[in-house]
């Protein structure tokens, strides 16, 4: 049980610490919108230079001025959008035997017409372990985290291609957007390098696929926490390695609040290359580019987004427009988040009455067949509190 009344004591201290904090950022904040402005009238010179930096930081790339603002325009009507979300019940250590569920939605709206959406989601259950034997915990016995969330990533993009496919109609411009950002950060660190590599493969031939049915894709990201454009403009203000516990150094500061102060509601930033390492393994024209867009909420304020697009959408200026102004419209319709990833995320969402109908499905169908099922008590004591 949470003492509220030990914790306000903490409140002071911590109310203090936030002024000092906001003071600095205010005055890194401003030296980080002027060195954007300045980096605007020499961005060529400032790419090269970005290029040949062996800094540790992920650097934004540049294909245009960073200070570059581009309105919106209108979305186009008819329109197919689609969208996938998914979520997980990792495996449990305390249920024997060891399994696992996975949850993928599938939303298809068709914008401007009569026809009905598509609103469903497909679960799979999951319980072999050849393919990955190498990334279950030897102790536990149960597959890893980041597998169990990798696998969710591929079938969710897997998914998205299939709806596309399905729900496209002629020459009415479409557009799949997936929840989240389509860079596999998480899976570097596994202790199988060749899983590794075969998890990212299976997930850029995904990619790719997109390309090859042109299907343009974007994702989006609420609230991002990167700093590869704040990294960038440290970069033109001659940092190093050893500036960043300096109160001169931009480091701390993140690029959305960057944005918040140049884009009017509505615009969106430049278009900028991700810099991963990870993207080694992506094929050129599926390496992830990004832009930011200020999103307006009929809720009062304002969010800026994220918005990643593989770089052969990022090529063509018509299909960055048809993003912008979808993923706008999107999220006025949702009040500040794109609706169609809302809906994604609901009919995808396992809530605590669901996994516990769930387990007790497997307790069943195992004890019918005369099969071994155990629960620690732990568990047991968790689905059946006794107060």
């Amino acid at each position: 049980m949470l003492d509220i009344h030990q914790l306000q004591s903490q409140f002071a201290d911590f109310n203090a610490y936030q002024s000092r904090e906001q003071a600095l950022l205010s005055s890194k904040l401003k030296r980080a919108l002027e060195a954007l402005d300045e980096a605007g009238k020499y961005w060529q010179d400032l790419r090269e230079q970005a290029a040949a930096s062996k800094l540790k930081w992920l650097i934004a790339g540049l294909r245009e001025s960073p200070a570059t603002c581009h309105p919106c325009g209108e979305r186009p009507t008819p329109i197919t959008v689609v969208a996938t979300d998914g979520s997980q019940i990792y495996p449990d250590r305390h249920v024997e035997p060891h399994c696992y569920l996975l949850n993928i939605s599938r939303i298809a709206f068709q914008y401007g017409t009569l026809e009905r959406p598509l609103m469903e989601s497909v679960p799979r259950f999951e319980y072999r372990r050849e393919e990955f034997e190498n990334e279950f915990d030897q102790v536990l016995g149960t597959a890893t985290a980041e597998v169990v969330s990798a696998l969710r990533d591929e079938f969710e993009l897997a998914a998205l291609l299939d709806v596309a496919q399905k729900a496209r109609i002629g020459n009415r411009p479409l557009l799949a957007i997936a929840d989240g950002t389509l860079i596999r950060w998480m899976l570097r660190g596994m202790r199988d390098r060749a899983l590794e590599e075969k998890l990212i493969a299976r997930y850029t031939d995904i990619l790719a696929a997109f390309q090859a049915e042109t299907i343009p894709l974007c994702s989006y990201i609420s609230m991002p926490g990167n700093t590869e454009v704040v990294n960038l403009l440290r970069v033109h203000c001659g940092e190093d390695d050893d500036d960043a516990g300096s109160d001169a150094s931009l480091y701390g500061v993140m690029d959305r609040w960057v944005f918040e102060q140049c884009l009017e509601p509505g615009e969106r930033s430049a278009v900028f290359e991700s810099a991963s390492h990870i993207q080694s393994e992506y094929g050129l024209g599926d390496k992830i580019c990004y832009f930011y867009v200020h999103v307006p909420s009929a809720r009062g304020g304002a969010e800026i987004g994220r918005v990643e697009v593989p770089m052969w959408v990022a090529d063509h200026p018509g299909l960055l427009d048809l993003i912008h102004a979808t993923v706008l419209s999107e999220c006025e319709k949702g009040e500040g988040y794109p609706m169609i990833l809302s809906e994604a995320h609901e009919r995808a969402v396992i809530r605590a009455r669901e996994r516990d109908v769930f387990y007790d499905m497997i307790e069943r169908e195992m004890t019918t067949a005369g099969l071994p099922y155990h629960a620690s008590q732990k568990q047991s004591s968790k689905r059946k509190p006794m107060v």
